[in-house]
């Protein structure tokens, strides 16, 4: 009995056994898991905590970045206006400085005008006291003289007068002679060429041809304009037949011409006949008359010989072509225009008159020597 009780336990506690082991191991693998679980769950936890740490960390570093970019910001702001505000200044004060230069420069170059100017007025102003201290009484009468030469060019080139400009040149000429001086001679010669060569000359008489143009212009509306003029016919010959019997050829021509002429009348005329000018016709022909005749008058004026000759030629075409020439007061204005026609309204002016340069040398050589003098002294 005792055995088989003791083999009932032995058998009874082998299976349990097993099952414990199982339940042990599986109670160990839960336990491990669990574990492992935990830690996980720890890891997590902590790398939770670490990233939150972290993030706010980052959160609290960006914000003071950004605090700290803006400053800078700022402050790169406020220098780069700081230094546009220096460079507009210094720009300011460059620009400043070359408006300042360049009025200096202005100033510098005014005042060595100036200075130019009082040197030159010094030097004339020492010329004119040696002049007057060295002077011969007879250089004042060779300063009248260039006076009335520089007088009398005036009255030629700019007035055209030449009775004037003779007259200033003879008194100059008289002035010379005053002084008594033989080394004027070459003077007093070049003087008298220009005197003769002005005296040579055409005269113009201005006024006379102007009260002569303007005299034609006032007979206009007398003259006759030619009127219808029929040429004569030519005489028929002799028609009457002869009553001589070897006549007999002649005396059928004329037979038979006679009775063609009581058909057709033929009339030979020598000249063309002119027409007839209608009143509006007739005043233009007048107008265009008194037009060349003014063109001539301003020509005059103007010396403008071209234009003189052209303007009476047109006016004798008028008068021969539409005016009645077998009128004597038709003539007598063709004949009046064909003389105006001749005058010569222009002249040739020297250039300069040859005393005029040796003058102006003979008055430097005096005051050259007077600067000689004067610096000797």
């Amino acid at each position: 009995m005792t055995d088989t009780n003791t083999e009932n336990q032995n058998i009874s506690t082998t299976p349990e056994s097993e099952e414990d082991v199982v339940n042990k191991k599986r109670k160990k693998s839960s336990r491990l898991l669990v574990i492992i679980a935990l830690i996980f769950i720890i890891i997590l936890l902590c790398i939770i905590g670490y990233g939150f740490y972290f993030y706010k960390n980052n959160v609290v570093n960006n914000t003071a970045y950004q605090q700290k970019i803006e400053t800078l910001a700022n402050k790169l702001e406020s220098q780069v206006a700081q230094q546009n505000n220096q460079f507009q200044q210094s720009k300011s004060l460059n620009d400043n400085f070359k408006t300042q230069i360049e009025q200096l420069n202005i100033q510098l170059l005014d005042a060595q005008n100036k200075s130019k100017l009082h040197s030159s007025d010094m030097q004339a102003l020492q010329r004119s006291v040696a002049e007057t201290n060295i002077r011969h009484p007879s250089d004042w009468i060779l300063s009248e003289v260039e006076y009335l030469i520089n007088l009398s060019g005036r009255k030629l080139w700019l007035e055209h007068d030449l009775k004037s400009t003779i007259a200033l040149l003879s008194t100059a000429d008289k002035r010379i002679v005053e002084i008594g001086d033989p080394s004027l001679n070459p003077l007093r010669r070049a003087l008298l060429e220009d005197i003769n060569m002005l005296e040579a000359l055409p005269q113009r008489d201005v006024d006379g041809v102007i009260l002569a143009l303007s005299s034609l212009e006032r007979r206009i509306d007398k003259l006759t304009v030619a009127g219808l003029e029929v040429p004569e016919i030519k005489q028929a010959k002799d028609k009457e037949v002869s009553g001589d019997v070897a006549d007999w050829e002649t005396n059928v021509d004329k037979s038979w011409n006679s009775f063609i002429e009581s058909f057709i009348v033929i009339s030979h005329r020598d000249k063309p006949v002119e027409a007839l000018l209608s009143p509006e016709q007739s005043w233009y022909l007048k107008e265009n008359l008194r037009n060349a005749l003014s063109k001539a008058e301003f020509a005059v004026y103007r010396e403008q010989q071209d234009i003189y000759d052209l303007a009476l030629q047109n006016a004798l075409k008028l008068v021969a072509l539409y005016y009645d020439m077998e009128d004597k007061s038709t003539q007598q204005f063709y004949t009046s225009v064909k003389r105006l026609s001749k005058q010569n309204v222009s002249i040739d002016y020297p250039d300069q008159f040859k005393s005029a340069p040796l003058l102006s040398s003979i008055l430097k050589q005096r005051i050259s020597k007077s600067f000689t003098i004067e610096n000797a002294e």
